[in-house]
């Protein structure tokens, strides 16, 4: 079973549980705002663990992680303090069920709410030092989306920066066709030009490129098939890779 699968598996379970400690506070009547802010917490502890193991799911939290965070620390430590107190306030003899509730409370707290805020801690640590923890499931240092294009469809490069300075996009025919030509890094001012760009999008009818310095831009996409998009190294010595299959018309 891989690490998405078992991500699944251990947040259904703690989705589970979660929900039978919202309906056991429903029925003792704490208020809607208690068991609100237990449905949010147990809601931002499943978005970091999900997030913590799929990238797309990491870019859609993305800096909403912190306030979550900053939330959840509140929200845990507080319940856990308030438990603490209550029992130590109580007079009388601790029952059975008292004490299986007290053992499940600190299961649920270091089983499952522990490894949430620290998968949370490492999404803030990833805003603040992007790509520097190795996460699982990492994403490909380049993507193209969609994998199928027709006419009028726009095709979307994701990159991890810095990269290459130029694009060329090998056709169905074998034809290589440059739609970025390769610029020198010290004729550019730091951290700009293709090279950090992140995302760059291609207008399927629009794209040209040349197969050669000094020739006329041509439409890249124009025979159905499978076309392979490669970014070049400065010194064209490795490249990253994507392929994309055109099927003409809309």
């Amino acid at each position: 079973m891989g690490i998405w699968n078992s991500t699944l598996v251990y947040v259904g379970a703690r989705t589970l549980l979660a929900g039978a400690m919202v309906a056991l506070l429903l029925r003792r009547q704490v208020g809607a705002w208690y068991a609100g802010g237990q449905v949010v917490s147990d809601l931002a502890c499943a978005a970091f663990l999900l997030a913590y193991v799929n990238p797309d799911i990491r870019d859609d939290v993305g800096a909403l992680v912190i306030p979550l965070l900053l939330f959840v620390l509140y929200w845990e430590a507080t319940r856990f303090l308030e438990n603490r107190r209550v029992a130590a306030e109580r007079e009388d003899q601790e029952t059975t069920l008292d004490m299986a509730v007290h053992i499940y409370g600190s299961l649920w707290a270091f089983g499952f709410v522990v490894p949430a805020m620290l998968a949370g801690g490492f999404l803030v640590f990833n805003l603040l030092a992007p790509d520097q923890w190795p996460f699982p499931n990492p994403r490909p240092a380049l993507t193209c989306a969609p994998k199928r294009v027709h006419a009028g469809t726009e095709l979307t490069l994701r990159m991890q920066v810095p990269h290459g300075a130029e694009l060329t996009v090998f056709t169905p025919k074998g034809r290589a066709l440059t739609v970025v030509p390769f610029v020198p890094r010290r004729s550019q001012a730091p951290g700009s030009g293709f090279g950090w760009t992140a995302h760059f999008a291609l207008g399927v009818d629009t794209v040209a490129g040349t197969a050669s310095a000094g020739s006329q831009p041509e439409r890249v996409f124009t025979d159905s098939g499978v076309y392979m998009l490669s970014v070049s190294s400065e010194a064209e010595l490795s490249s990253l890779t994507c392929r994309v299959r055109y099927a003409g018309g809309s």
